[in-house]
């Protein structure tokens, strides 16, 4: 029956599914309704600092309840195009439990591409989001943890910290490197240090304090988990295995054009069924369809979100306004975006 369901939508619908087909229809019951999300609903926005929000959102029931230190997907309708960004969520899932809420507290960019519309979100509205994603969660055999965290790298920690019991007898030491006067979040770091004995933190910055190494107690360290950027990653990595001390992370990595964006180049495309060599000076859909690669579209002109797809990494131009996404996930649509760097994607 799945069969026949999948082939009706493939051949009659040209939709991965017959879901994906109504949706105009359902979003008129179900706002924000679409196939393979799930509904969110704002119900809080805050700002931190000048360049930092908390969002709360109230996630359909049918959701997941995450782990502390997972993140999801969050996806928003701006001016007609989805455009998709990916987020720790920074509350535990003692809180989704109690409220039905979870939080994410995001870094703002004034010239990004999804940021700079997050403060427009209206009480209420509805946004999408994917399921709970990772593996970076909290080593409940360690009874002595160093906690390493980089800017808006702090989040995971936050929910990991909120997860855990008042009694619990678990040594945490968090270290958390942001630019002066930066750090997020500290109040709530402060209510842990009431309500958990063993929780200790220190606010530092690289230009003041240095590496991080010169603050971790290897005596006190069964494991050191890190969320921040590359360069963090890339000194922790050599830190532990020098040192034999256990260590996960979670990083975020920027990646730029290597080439002109006005000379032409080539780059592969990392797909699900194989991989595509494209040029950057057509779309990706054109460069597939000259390639005999099945996929659907429609319109060709990124109105109708047939050859909609998930960008897992990569950067794309959009040809329409000639708009740069990042490096994270997105979904874009194949017939109005063109390659800028190597790509994979999810059809």
């Amino acid at each position: 029956m799945q069969n026949i369901s999948q082939f009706i939508s493939n051949n009659l619908f040209h939709h991965k599914d017959l879901a994906g087909y109504f949706e105009p229809v359902m979003q008129v019951i179900k706002p924000a309704w679409r196939s393979g999300f799930f509904r969110s609903q704002v119900k809080g926005i805050r700002v931190l600092s000048e360049n930092a929000l908390k969002i709360t959102l109230k996630p359909e029931k049918k959701w997941p309840i995450h782990t502390a230190g997972q993140h999801i997907s969050l996806t928003i309708e701006q001016q007609g195009r989805l455009i998709s960004r990916v987020f720790t969520i920074a509350s535990g899932a003692k809180k989704l439990k109690e409220t039905g809420l979870i939080d994410l507290v995001i870094r703002t960019h004034d010239k990004g591409n999804f940021t700079p519309y997050l403060g427009e979100l209206a009480m209420n509205s509805w946004v999408n989001i994917s399921e709970p994603m990772g593996e970076f969660i909290f080593d409940e055999q360690s009874n002595h943890t160093t906690f390493l965290a980089g800017g808006s790298g702090i989040t995971p920690f936050i929910a990991m910290l909120d997860d855990l019991q008042e009694n619990t007898q678990k040594h945490i030491h968090l270290l958390y490197y942001a630019k002066p006067n930066s750090h997020l979040m500290v109040d709530v770091l402060e209510k842990f240090l009431i309500r958990l004995p063993n929780f200790s933190f220190e606010l530092l910055n690289r230009s003041q304090h240095g590496s991080f190494s010169k603050f971790v107690s290897i005596e006190h360290t069964d494991e050191l988990l890190v969320c921040g950027p590359e360069e963090m990653y890339v000194e922790a990595e050599e830190f532990c295995k020098s040192r034999h001390i256990p260590f996960r992370a979670e990083h975020f990595q920027a990646i730029k054009p290597t080439k002109s964006l006005n000379e032409a180049a080539r780059f592969t495309v990392k797909l699900n069924h194989g991989d595509l060599e494209v040029s950057n000076q057509d779309s990706l859909l054109s460069e597939f369809q000259s390639h005999n690669k099945p996929v659907m579209y429609g319109c060709g002109m990124g109105i109708c979100h047939q050859c909609q797809c998930l960008k897992k990494k990569g950067i794309v131009r959009d040809i329409r306004d000639g708009s740069l996404s990042d490096n994270s996930e997105e979904l874009i649509q194949l017939c109005v975006t063109q390659a800028v760097t190597d790509l994979e994607l999810e059809l």
